[in-house]
């Protein structure tokens, strides 16, 4: 499948915005107001993959200091997962990172979330803590982070 991974461009917000919500529940997935508070952060880097004529998920960070970022989200439709698209999304933003001098980056996934933890995993981020209640107070996170060497 022919892929693109690209900038965001502000038309990508709406299909931004459902592709979250169908990438997570309903009380978790970002309102459109916080995308728009991400994306517009001045420090928000976020890349988008397309393929087959359509936006097939995209990764949002924000650098949080001089020498570490944080993973917002990655969100890949359900129909394009294990076709690499995450795979390709995050290592762009290492590279960016990289290129920024940026040093660690830091990520949570759900507990429940084994696919992501596997992906991340397999990225080299390793776990650094477990948060409890993270997502509304319900369901636990993992803290993961990597460093770029």
């Amino acid at each position: 499948m022919p892929l693109r991974i690209r900038n965001f461009q502000n038309s990508d917000l709406e299909t931004l915005c459902e592709i979250d919500r169908i990438c997570f529940p309903e009380d978790i997935a970002f309102t459109q107001a916080e995308l728009v508070f991400h994306l517009r952060h001045p420090k928000s880097i976020t890349w988008v993959a397309q393929g087959l004529g359509r936006i097939l998920g995209f990764v949002m960070a924000r650098i949080e200091t001089s020498s570490c970022a944080h993973v917002i989200t990655l969100d890949v439709i359900p129909d394009s997962r294990n076709c690499n698209i995450g795979t390709l999304l995050m290592e762009t933003l290492h590279r960016e990172l990289k290129r920024e001098g940026i040093g660690a980056a830091i990520l949570e996934v759900n507990t429940q979330n084994v696919p992501a933890q596997r992906l991340y995993e397999k990225l080299r981020y390793r776990y650094l803590e477990t948060l409890s209640g993270y997502y509304n107070g319900r369901e636990d996170a993992y803290r993961m982070g990597r460093l770029f060497l």
